[in-house]
C-alpha cells in the first residue's frame, strides 16, 4: 500500500479486477497529446489579451 493510500485509509487498486469489467483501463497513452499543449497555449493567449483588453477599457472609463 502506498503512504497516500495508507494515509486515506484506503485499499490499493486492483487494476487486474478493474481490468476485467473495464479492459480499457490503463491502455491508453500515457504522454501528453499535441492538442492538450495547444489548447493550454491558446487560452493562456486569449487570457493575456483578455487582461490587455480590460486594461484598456479602465483606461477609457478613468480619461
Amino acid at each position: 500500500m502506498t503512504e497516500d493510500a495508507e494515509a486515506a485509509g484506503e485499499e490499493p487498486i486492483d487494476y487486474p479486477t478493474i481490468r476485467q469489467r473495464f479492459p480499457w483501463v490503463g491502455r491508453g497513452p500515457t504522454e501528453e497529446h499535441d492538442f492538450s499543449k495547444t489548447y493550454r497555449d491558446v487560452m493562456a493567449g486569449a487570457r493575456v489579451s483578455r487582461e490587455i483588453i480590460e486594461a484598456i477599457e479602465e483606461i477609457r472609463r478613468s480619461a
